[in-house]
């Protein structure tokens, strides 16, 4: 209770503040900027700008606000950089000065004009020689960027996460660079960018539990997309041998570290390529990917590093991935042969492990809970987990003399992991239909 009310006097304050603002005929929350450079052109051209005399116009939020009798210095911050300010009493008549004293808080957005100089400690700075207010704040900065540690605020106020703790924008900027990189990565490969349905008359793609909605006009239910395949192997029926979506999946399910119910996923289809060309091809888009992620390193002749920190582990990306055959490593982690086993037997063997075993789990669901205590949580470097039961993979292709695995493979990194999934597309129309119709039953 104390800290709400400290909140709500802060708030009556601000208002107070935003009153005299008015008061003097000046708006709080002007249309117009005014803002000719941005402060990263500052930056860049200082020492030119200083000896020119340049009069530099920015504007931005103001992140730390210390005043010094007749001066005032403020960390001015316009989203992608900062550069102080020096707000001195002689260049403003003195009721315009004790006006920046009275309406001015951490927060605010304001907009400067002025001439550029070092500070005696060599700090770049603007001689402020005009201000005015852009956006009065009405509510307090976060812990006073000492970071926001409220789990409950972070992420129910991302915007306060973004701007109290400063990895989390990193974040954002990289989340951004992997999504273009992707994008280009793929268009030059020749293929084809989509948008398929996200709202679907049948929730297909996926075993997952969909999202239903309603479309008024039409008086029928819909589903949101649990994955957009069923369209893209459309087109590639329709002609296009190379399509691929960056798109925006719905689950209805559960949540935890790596699963949400809404999120995107790349999905693509390459015609006339088995699931061993697509491994290879993957494995030079990650270890592209990677590298366009990290910076060029002076002692490596500007090569960027292939490898990534995760968690305390370093994982490196080099050719070749490990390949391991999921029945040999259920052998290997966990001494389970699949092959010596039925349904029921396999149940029994998977208590005797410590596995919570459902009644209705089958020899599919049990191989990979089996896996998922077992083996997963051992993978730290990249591996291709190849060749599933046919249980856990209804769409893809028997592996010929094997008819209960398939050509399919998951990459699995940083102990547990599991960063793609993809497998020989089944191209047999009459098994396709038995196991689209296994999959609605599910």
């Amino acid at each position: 209770m104390p800290q709400e009310n400290t909140y709500q006097d802060e708030y009556q304050v601000r208002l107070k503040k935003l009153e005299k603002i008015r008061q003097a005929n000046l708006e709080p929350y002007p249309a117009k900027a005014g803002v000719e450079e941005s402060i990263a052109e500052i930056l860049t051209n200082f020492e030119a700008w200083e000896q020119q005399g340049k009069v530099v116009h920015l504007g931005g939020r103001i992140r730390s606000l210390r005043w010094h009798g007749g001066a005032c210095f403020i960390d001015l911050d316009d989203g992608d950089n900062k550069i102080q300010v020096y707000l001195k009493k002689d260049n403003f008549k003195d009721e315009e000065y004790q006006f920046f004293i009275d309406t001015l808080d951490l927060g605010d957005f304001i907009a400067a004009s002025g001439t550029l100089m070092k500070t005696h400690r060599g700090e770049n700075t603007v001689l402020v020689t005009g201000c005015t207010i852009l956006t009065k704040a009405l509510l307090p900065l976060p812990e006073k960027w000492h970071g926001l540690a409220d789990s409950e605020i972070r992420y129910r106020q991302r915007y306060l996460d973004i701007l109290a703790n400063p990895e989390v924008k990193e974040k954002f900027i990289a989340r951004s660079k992997i999504i273009q990189f992707i994008r280009d990565y793929f268009l030059k490969q020749g293929f084809l960018e989509v948008d398929t349905p996200i709202l679907q008359p049948l929730a297909s793609g996926a075993i997952a539990r969909p999202f239903v909605t309603k479309h008024l006009a039409l008086k029928m239910d819909l589903f949101l997309r649990v994955a957009p395949e069923i369209y893209l192997k459309e087109l590639i029926i329709g002609g296009f041998p190379k399509v691929f979506e960056i798109a925006r999946c719905f689950r209805n399910e559960g949540i935890d570290y790596s699963h949400n119910p809404e999120f995107s996923q790349i999905e693509f289809y390459w015609a006339f390529k088995d699931y061993t060309f697509l491994m290879d091809f993957m494995e030079d888009f990650l270890i592209a990917l990677v590298e366009s992620l990290t910076p060029a390193s002076p002692a490596k002749r500007g090569e960027h590093s292939t490898g990534i920190d995760f968690q305390g582990q370093h994982i490196e990306f080099a050719k070749p991935f490990l390949r391991l055959d999921f029945r040999q490593a259920l052998i290997d982690y966990a001494d389970i042969d699949l092959d010596e086993y039925n349904a029921a037997e396999l149940g029994k063997v998977a208590k005797k492990k410590g596995l919570a075993v459902e009644k209705f789990w089958g020899k599919g669901k049990l191989a990979d809970e089996l896996y998922k205590e077992f083996v997963r949580p051992k993978l730290i470097q990249p591996t291709y987990i190849i060749n599933h039961p046919i249980e856990l993979s209804p769409l893809a292709k028997k592996i010929p003399g094997r008819p209960n695995y398939v050509e399919r493979f998951q990459l699995v990194l940083g102990g547990g992991l599991e960063m793609m999934n993809a497998f020989s597309e089944l191209n047999d129309p009459l098994d396709q239909e038995e196991r689209f119709a296994f999959q609605t039953e599910l």
